[in-house]
């Protein structure tokens, strides 16, 4: 027999159908939408898989180079299939695609009060979820046609499923956590790091569960994601020359972070595509191109360790939007056509949120309530921006930990103001009374 719904549910729902309906308006406010280098990527590898024309191919020699079919694993799988279906739906154009993307984005509003629920209560949820429908670092993406629409609404369960282990350990639940790990990593590579800063400490840190258990827990959320990602390392495997796991991009983007440019003056900490320019890659398949650019890369950093970690701190600096973080908004407006006015409202939407987030932390571990997720979010984050380049989308995993936090901070010091207000009115009760 099904549950009815709870008032409080409806409440969630409300809340993020309003996010939907603002992220369709500003979808379809942008009517002469661009796709970026990733956007037409995503776009027309989806368009191929699902005319026949070939399966996870590159589209650029394809478009460019006089319909050359090359295989491709510039970027692993997962939202060009999530595009595929919407092609297979008949939903086929740039801007339905963007629609979906909104929906997800929703979707990610709609987890996000779950999970903030899970964690502080349900009015924490329902500030959460209010805070996710409106911040545009939640819905920016959603109109570039890229792949953190969907990063955003996995994380935010990975959130949500971390701490029902954490309250209710289980192998069912760890097996649930692994799996969206691997989905996670099947996105955006890096998210891989999410077992080493998320799942594995989770496990491993349950003090009242014994050793032997919590290894077992940990070792059986690891098995899951390798069974997840394996599909698509078969399939890499299978089609190349050398061997491609999670994508072979590794390179190129080590190339376009660990060069001259990248390593002094406006572009220290981010990238140059001049850079690329200037390897020449010479005959081959996408990883044998990109084992060269990945050579020319480490070869550059070796000549140049003393720099490195000078670079590495302005990366994270980027990422985290501490430091150029107004000239990093303008280089994503130009590159990635990353939108300028919701940027800049979000960049500082997001200070306000580190400083809320701050003291939700702190409120958490009064609580003794576990913060290793939003402690995991983060270390992703800052590792990853360290090996390779800051940017701010790919700060999606922090993201949702500050909205989670925010909303517990909020909520916090809603109950202390009423529990100061019930506690003046006692008292003007008692003198009354006396």
């Amino acid at each position: 027999m099904s549950r009815k719904l709870s008032r409080w549910h409806w409440w969630l729902i409300a809340v993020s159908t309003a996010g939907l309906i603002l992220r369709i308006a500003w979808v379809t406010s942008q009517h002469h939408a661009v796709l970026g280098i990733d956007a037409f990527y995503f776009f027309n590898q989806a368009r191929f898989n699902w005319n026949g024309v070939g399966w996870f191919i590159d589209p650029m020699p394809y478009v460019f180079g006089h319909h050359l079919v090359v295989q491709s694993a510039t970027h692993p799988p997962l939202w060009t299939l999530v595009s595929t279906f919407a092609d297979v739906l008949g939903l086929r154009s740039y801007e339905s695609h963007l629609i979906v993307s909104c929906v997800l984005g929703a979707g990610a509003v709609f987890v996000t009060g779950l999970a903030t629920r899970e964690i502080a209560g349900p009015r924490a949820g329902l500030i959460a979820a209010s805070i996710a429908a409106v911040y545009p670092n939640y819905w920016i993406n959603d109109g570039t046609g890229v792949a953190e629409s969907l990063l955003l609404l996995l994380v935010a369960t990975v959130v949500l499923v971390s701490f029902r282990f954490w309250r209710r350990p289980g192998y069912r639940t760890m097996v649930g956590l692994g799996a969206l790990c691997g989905l996670a990593a099947l996105t955006r590579a890096e998210q891989l790091l999410l077992v080493i800063t998320v799942l594995g400490p989770l496990a491993l840190l349950l003090k009242s569960v014994p050793l032997r258990r919590r290894c077992a827990y940990a070792g059986v959320g690891a098995l899951t994601v390798v069974l997840v990602v394996a599909p698509w390392v078969g399939f890499n495997l299978a089609r190349f020359s050398q061997p491609v796991f999670m994508s072979d991009n590794l390179g190129s983007t080590l190339a376009f972070s660990n060069c001259p440019t990248a390593y002094s003056g406006p572009l220290m900490g981010y990238g140059d595509f001049n850079c690329l320019d200037a390897v020449h890659t010479g005959r081959g398949d996408e990883p044998t191109k990109d084992g060269r650019y990945r050579h020319v890369a480490t070869q550059y950093m070796a000549g140049h360790l003393s720099r490195l970690p000078v670079v590495m701190a302005a990366r994270v600096g980027r990422e985290l939007g501490f430091y150029e973080p107004l000239a990093q908004l303008h280089l994503e407006n130009y590159f990635n056509s990353r939108p300028l006015i919701p940027a800049k409202v979000g960049l500082f939407m997001y200070y306000g949120l580190v400083v809320a987030a701050a003291y939700g932390v702190v409120v958490l571990r009064r609580g003794r309530i576990t913060v290793v997720p939003f402690v995991g979010l983060l270390g992703e984050v800052v590792i990853a921006a360290m090996l390779t380049l800051g940017a701010t989308r790919y700060r999606v995993p922090l993201e949702v930990g500050l909205v989670m936090c925010a909303a517990v901070s909020v909520d916090a010091l809603m109950t202390r103001m009423g529990a100061r207000r019930g506690g003046r009115v006692a008292h003007a009760g008692s003198t009354l009374g006396g």
